[in-house]
């Protein structure tokens, strides 16, 4: 590990732990009560196309992203359902069954019920090829997907003319030590890296160097306890992976629709929103709600975005 690593590392830690987040006091007193209240609906917009040298991204909550290029439609991490076992949604999925028709490429980025959702998957059509990390094909084979392609990390496929690869992430699923991974999606459009879930950890900046994406989907919630940060980040550290990995723009996700650890649903986006106040990063951050979708132009029309 290189020394300017470690010392963001110490800076992370340090910063982190000096945040003042808003916790819930019982997890289990907060996810029995929310079991009695129906989920707030998202504010749902139509779907826009993508043009040529254009990539359409509209997320639908949690992890769930659609990203529609000129020549394909990919959906990411899909979880439509409003329960994780026996925890309740609590804003509802921006995207719906019927709007997932065209789907034809399904990323996987982690085997974790709230990034591989059997329930979901079911929905989905049949036509499609499902991508996700090794040793999990196990998990959704019996569904009958067209294709099932069980990608290791730093690898890569052709899909419809496209580049998919496959890149590393820090940290493994919640239970069985399963490995996870993030993708970059190289087609006629900017270029788009996802990460699902993972630690802040070095290998943003060699994946930044290797594929200079133009977008960063990063997640932002899951760290409150600090032990948690092993395989999550915080909002800072979701910046500080934007930074290194040299994109664009980052667009947060993976907050607001489960209480999935102990900082509160809307904290994720109040401490992002602060950040992005104090640096004056609002041209370089997107933050989406459910529902939401914005097109973005190939490289140079990207502070174009509509």
């Amino acid at each position: 590990m290189s020394e300017e690593y470690l010392s963001k590392k110490r800076l992370l830690a340090g910063e982190n732990a000096s945040h003042n987040t808003r916790s819930y006091r019982s997890l289990l007193a907060h996810w029995a009560w929310r079991a009695l209240h129906s989920p707030a609906r998202a504010k749902v917009a139509p779907l826009p196309n993508a043009g040529p040298g254009q990539v359409s991204i509209s997320f639908g909550g949690h992890a769930t992203v659609l990203l529609k290029f000129s020549e394909s439609s990919i959906l990411c991490d899909p979880l439509l359902g409003d329960w994780r076992g026996s925890i309740r949604r609590e804003q509802r999925a921006g995207l719906a069954s019927a709007e997932l028709d065209e789907v034809d490429l399904i990323l996987l980025s982690n085997p974790d019920s709230d990034h591989l959702d059997l329930q979901t998957l079911e929905r989905l059509p049949r036509s499609a090829t499902v991508v996700l990390p090794p040793r999990t094909g196990h998990l959704v084979s019996k569904l009958g997907f067209a294709q099932l392609i069980e990608l290791s990390p730093n690898q890569t496929i052709l899909h419809k003319g496209m580049e998919i690869h496959s890149a590393p992430v820090c940290g493994t699923s919640a239970k069985g030590n399963l490995p996870g991974q993030s993708y970059v999606i190289c087609g006629n459009g900017p270029k788009v890296y996802f990460c699902g879930k993972s630690g802040y950890f070095e290998g943003f900046e060699s994946i930044g160097e290797r594929f200079e994406p133009d977008i960063a989907l990063l997640p932002i919630s899951g760290y409150s306890p600090a032990s948690l940060r092993q395989r999550n980040m915080s909002p800072l550290d979701a910046l500080y992976a934007f930074e290194d990995l040299g994109a664009k723009i980052m667009i947060p996700i993976r907050h607001g629709a489960f209480a999935l650890s102990y900082e509160r649903l809307d904290e994720p986006m109040r401490w992002l929103d602060e950040l992005i106040a104090t640096g004056n990063l609002a041209n370089y951050i997107v933050c989406l709600e459910p529902g939401q979708s914005r097109v973005f132009q190939n490289p140079k029309g990207l502070a174009n975005a509509r």
